[in-house]
């Protein structure tokens, strides 16, 4: 099966208000990066399917080979440390593209076309002991050859798929309505608003002149809206925001990356030739978004709870020499995973969240009052441990500390959980 060129989009339901623009690598982190690889280097799917059951662990589903096809599940710790693979399927009639959910009763579901349409698996929330759900197929030819497709879950658990600017609810589903879909997606993406309730599908659309196609389809159909045509490479991705309203999609156009709100403005976030964009929730309404090119390399960051402004830019090395394709990721727990697609194959690295360290020094005669400040994205971090002059001490509710210091030069380092530790220096 051939790999299908992908819309560089990732939607996601959030609420963005403001994020700062500007040419990505400045004043950019470099961060110490390390890929592990999960599909590949031959015959590699088009799309992973993640998802993360109640114990912390990443399941990640690929597939590699071209009629027959062998799908394999590969299990990743919070830690971010591949900890087992199974095998899902052998002989299976296709390589393209896969999606997993994280059902409410715990188990695993993953949808895979193949003959006869979409087909699904299941599976414990341990992962492995995967099994066919015998005779359910939908989509039919369609769907067989599908290389990227959505799911996702509506309030009320039921799950949703896509393929094709296609989708139907339930499995099977009881019909798959037409009117209001856009026909000419040859890629397609679901989200859920987490406030409404609402299912929004995002893709590729070859209508007119092309570009970022966005709807909502349940519990109605919504507005249409098509964005600007996209230069180039296409891409992948999707995701609901934790507890928190709205829909948004990230994509790149070879001139900046965007963030467009689904019934709202667009609004940039960095400028520069990237070929490509993704999105994924964060714990308590944050968004993780990454971004990137085979020549300039990858930038990583995430919202504040507000999905209002950005940490510290974090750049990424590429994965290998062979480029950049497509990215997807998950950050539900915190850290980010990531998942790179270099056209080999997927490989996958682990960052944690990056936070800012300021100082205030309130100077008297020979002494000073400091108040160390820990923030993420202008949130307060609640008990972090900041050390200072030999002393540990840790943030309260307000995200700070305060403490006495005779005159001199001083560097106070702040460390928590889930976070690269942060230094910053100052003179009493």
């Amino acid at each position: 099966m051939h790999r299908p060129n992908r819309l560089h989009i990732a939607v996601a339901a959030v609420a963005l208000a403001a994020g700062a623009a500007g040419a990505a690598g400045a004043g950019a982190r470099t961060a110490t990066t390390a890929w592990s690889r999960i599909s590949g280097p031959t015959q590699p799917g088009a799309q992973v399917g993640l998802a993360r059951t109640a114990d912390g662990i990443l399941h990640v589903i690929w597939n590699r080979g071209n009629g027959p096809t062998t799908i394999s599940e590969t299990r990743v710790s919070p830690a971010g440390k591949t900890i087992g693979t199974s095998t899902v399927a052998t002989g299976w009639n296709g390589n393209g593209g896969l999606a997993l959910l994280a059902m409410p009763d715990g188990t695993l579901r993953l949808f895979a076309p193949g003959t006869g349409g979409i087909n699904t698996f299941t599976a414990p929330a341990r992962g492995g002991g995967w099994a066919q759900q015998s005779g359910v197929g939908w989509g039919g030819a369609v769907a067989e050859s599908a290389g990227i497709i959505g799911a996702t879950l509506t309030k009320h658990g039921q799950p949703v798929t896509a393929w094709r600017g296609n989708a139907g609810e339930g499995i099977p589903p009881a019909s798959i309505p037409l009117s209001g879909y856009e026909g000419g997606m040859t890629q397609s993406y679901l989200a859920t608003d987490a406030s409404t309730g609402a299912v929004v599908l995002g893709g590729e659309t070859n209508a007119g002149q092309g570009g970022l196609y966005v709807q909502q389809i349940l519990p109605s159909v919504g507005a249409r809206v098509v964005l600007p045509p996209l230069a180039k490479e296409w891409s992948d991705g999707l995701t609901g925001r934790l507890g928190a309203a709205g829909v948004f999609a990230a994509y790149a156009d070879l001139k900046a990356v965007h963030l467009y709100r689904y019934g709202g403005g667009s609004r940039t976030i960095a400028r520069g030739p990237f070929s490509s964009a993704t999105a994924c929730a964060g714990p308590e309404g944050r968004l993780w978004i990454a971004w990137g090119d085979a020549s300039d390399g990858l930038f990583v960051t995430r919202t504040n709870r507000a999905a209002g402004t950005l940490e510290p830019v974090q750049k990424l090395k590429l994965p290998s020499s062979a480029g950049l394709t497509f990215l997807q990721c998950e950050g539900s727990a915190g850290p980010l995973d990531l998942f790179a697609d270099d056209g080999s194959g997927f490989w996958h690295t682990y960052s944690l969240a990056r936070f800012a360290v300021h100082a205030a020094v309130t100077r008297t005669k020979g002494s000073a009052k400091v108040t160390v400040s820990v923030r993420d994205a202008g949130d307060p971090v609640v008990g972090a441990t900041v050390t200072v002059g030999g002393r540990h001490l840790r943030t309260g509710s307000g995200g700070s500390v305060t403490l006495q210091l005779r005159s001199g030069s001083y560097s106070a380092t702040a460390s928590a959980a889930g976070y690269v530790s942060a230094s910053t220096s100052f003179r009493v």
